[in-house]
């Protein structure tokens, strides 16, 4: 089974019919409204739309620079199934946009932080431009969807945080979407690096004692909780 199976086919259907909404659909939709006459995402959720965040964590067993090897360009997201085109800018600088299809999804992201120190940890933070599904009638748009790198176990594994705050006509049916892909990029940058698979660190003590673990997830604003 390939990891793009692990995605549940509801998720991979709505992912499908989803697309940047057109100038006819708009109407109606403040979000949307804002985002093309300004460029920018409303300050915060408008009417119609509730906030959310999802987080997921996990540790692959390979150094920070063999990681930044793979996730290390703004330009480049082959490493999680895609091919994508800036739109504006230079790769890796704050302010460039890129746009990519995913499961037929066209996707505006756009940097709005971007630190990747020589011994990390690697930080890259950008917004989601708002995006519709007619199929389902769901909205969303995201202020952050950040990946943080972080050495750890002496320099031997790299610990991954994807974390999103986004905001949603359905938070649930949303943070299902951030969270299934968010999983499915970490375990594709594993497989890109080898597919060992983490098991912990050889000094219990490099990562300050406890580990998180292989992955974790969390979903807060409709009140969910789940862990792998």
């Amino acid at each position: 089974m390939t990891f793009f199976q692990l995605v549940p086919l509801t998720i991979i259907f709505i992912l499908a019919s989803t697309s940047i909404v057109t100038t006819a659909q708009q109407a109606g939709r403040s979000a949307f409204t804002i985002f093309e006459s300004t460029g920018r995402l409303p300050s915060e959720c408008t009417d119609g739309y509730d906030s959310a965040h999802d987080e997921v964590l996990y540790t692959v067993p390979y150094t920070y620079p063999q990681v930044l090897s793979v996730i290390g360009s703004f330009a480049n997201i082959t490493w999680n199934g895609d091919n994508s085109t800036i739109l504006n800018g230079t790769d890796n600088t704050v302010g460039t946009a890129r746009t990519f299809e995913y499961y037929g999804i066209r996707l505006v992201e756009t940097i709005k932080t971007y630190e990747k120190p020589v011994e990390g940890p690697y930080f890259e933070d950008h917004t989601i431009a708002p995006s519709y599904n007619p199929a389902t009638n769901l909205s969303l748009y995201a202020f952050t969807d950040a990946l943080t790198a972080t050495p750890i176990c002496d320099g031997t594994a790299v610990a991954l945080n994807f974390t999103v705050d986004f905001c949603s006509t359905d938070v649930a049916v949303a943070g299902q979407i951030f969270h299934s892909l968010h999983q499915l990029h970490a375990m594709i940058l594993q497989e890109f690096l080898g597919n060992e698979t983490f098991t912990g660190c050889e000094n219990p003590y490099a990562y300050g004692g406890k580990h998180h673990g292989k992955h974790h997830g969390k979903h807060h604003g409709d009140r969910w909780d789940y862990g792998w």
